[in-house]
C-alpha cells in the first residue's frame, strides 16, 4: 500500500513538473523585445518597397501615340479642346465604357476612366480598399522626374485613404478614386509624371518647387464647351453608379446659370466673393424654382473637370435622391452646376 502511494505521488510530481516548465522555464526564450526594438523595427519598414510597379495595364498607354489606342479600341465619340495645346478624346458614354484621354502633341498624357467594364489592369472599378491592399502596400511618399529635375510628393492621410497613388516603371502613375459613400473605387486616373505634377493636387515637398505654368495656359469657348459636356457626363455616371435616376436638363436652370456666370469683362479678384456668392445663387434659384428644393456647386480653381472632381471629394448634394433636373454653365474661370427638385 505504501509502495502504491509512493508511485502515485511520484506520478503527480512528474505531471506537475511537465506542465509547470513552460511557465517557469527559460525566460530568455520568451523575452518580449523592448519598446525601443519595436519602434526601430517599425522605422526600418520601407513603405515604398516594390515601387515602382511593373507595367501590366492601361498605364502602358502613357507616352504612346493616340493612334496606339484607337488602333485597338476604335475612334472616339468626341474630341474636345483642353487647356493650352492639349485635347480630350472621349470614348464611351455610359458607366460601363466611359473613358476620356488627355492628348498633347498626339501623345497620351492621361486616361480618366469611369467605365466599370474597362479592364485596365490589376486595379479595377468597384474594388474596396482591402482589395487594393491585397495588390500591394499603399505608400505616402514618392519621387518622380520631370525634365532634368526630380520632385518629391507627400500624400496626406486623407489622400492616402481616398485618392491613393500608385507608381509604375514607365514614369506613370494611377490615382484610385474612392467613393465616400460606397467605400469603393469609382474611377481611375492614369497620368504621366508631368500631368500628375500639373494637377497640383499632391503637395510637392522637395526643395525645388514645380511650376506648372497655368498662367500661360489658354482656353477658349471650345474648351469651355468641352468642360460642360464632361461635367454632364460625369454627373450622370456618378449618379447612375449609386443607383439614382438620371437628371434632366432644365431650360429655366440653364438660363439662371447663364445669368449667374460673369462675362469675361466682369471677372476680377472679387467675382467669386460677390457675383457667385452663396446669397446671390440662392436668390436666383428661389426665383426660377420657388417652393422647391434646390442645390448647386461651383468651382473657380480647376482647369479640368477630372481635377475638379478629384479636389471636391464630398459633393453629397450630387447624390440627393430628390433631385430631378440640372443645368451646367462655365467659362475659362468658373464652372457652375444648378440642381432642382
Amino acid at each position: 500500500m505504501k509502495f502504491s502511494i509512493k508511485v502515485a505521488s511520484l506520478f503527480v510530481l512528474f505531471i506537475f513538473i511537465a506542465y509547470a516548465h513552460p511557465l517557469f522555464g527559460d525566460k530568455a526564450e520568451r523575452a518580449v523585445p523592448p519598446p525601443e526594438a519595436v519602434r526601430h523595427e517599425q522605422t526600418d519598414f520601407d513603405e515604398n518597397a516594390g515601387y515602382p510597379l511593373p507595367v501590366t495595364g492601361y498605364e502602358s498607354y502613357i507616352g504612346q501615340p493616340i493612334s496606339a489606342y484607337t488602333a485597338k479600341h476604335g475612334e472616339p465619340v468626341r474630341i474636345g479642346k483642353a487647356y493650352g495645346d492639349s485635347e480630350w478624346w472621349t470614348f464611351g458614354t455610359t458607366s460601363a465604357d466611359y473613358i476620356q484621354i488627355g492628348v498633347k502633341d498626339d501623345r497620351i498624357q492621361s486616361l480618366y476612366i469611369l467605365g466599370n467594364k474597362i479592364e485596365a489592369g490589376m486595379y479595377t472599378i468597384g474594388m474596396t480598399q482591402e482589395n487594393v491592399l491585397e495588390e500591394g502596400y499603399l505608400a505616402r511618399n514618392f519621387e518622380l522626374a520631370a525634365g532634368d529635375t526630380t520632385y518629391a510628393l507627400a500624400l496626406s492621410k486623407e489622400q492616402k485613404e481616398r485618392t491613393p497613388l500608385i507608381q509604375f516603371e514607365n514614369n506613370s502613375f494611377v490615382i484610385l478614386l474612392f467613393d465616400a459613400g460606397t467605400k469603393t473605387v469609382y474611377g481611375m486616373y492614369f497620368l504621366s509624371n508631368e500631368a500628375l505634377l500639373d494637377l497640383g493636387y499632391y503637395p510637392v515637398v522637395s526643395e525645388t518647387a514645380y511650376e506648372n505654368g497655368q498662367d500661360d495656359w489658354e482656353r477658349d469657348a471650345a474648351a469651355d464647351e468641352e468642360n460642360i459636356q464632361q461635367m454632364k457626363s460625369i454627373v450622370s455616371i456618378l449618379r447612375e453608379r449609386r443607383g439614382l435616376p438620371l437628371l434632366q436638363e432644365s431650360e429655366a436652370l440653364k438660363t439662371a446659370a447663364g445669368e449667374l456666370i460673369p462675362s469675361e469683362d466682369d471677372i476680377n479678384d472679387f467675382t467669386a466673393t460677390f457675383t457667385l456668392s452663396d446669397q446671390r445663387i440662392a436668390k436666383k434659384l428661389a426665383e426660377v424654382a420657388p417652393d422647391t428644393r434646390t442645390a448647386y456647386f461651383f468651382d473657380d480653381d480647376c482647369y479640368s473637370v477630372p481635377t475638379f472632381f478629384l479636389k471636391q471629394l464630398d459633393i453629397e448634394v450630387l447624390f440627393a435622391d430628390y433631385l430631378t433636373q440640372y443645368a451646367v454653365a462655365g467659362n475659362d474661370h468658373y464652372q457652375l452646376v444648378l440642381f432642382g427638385e
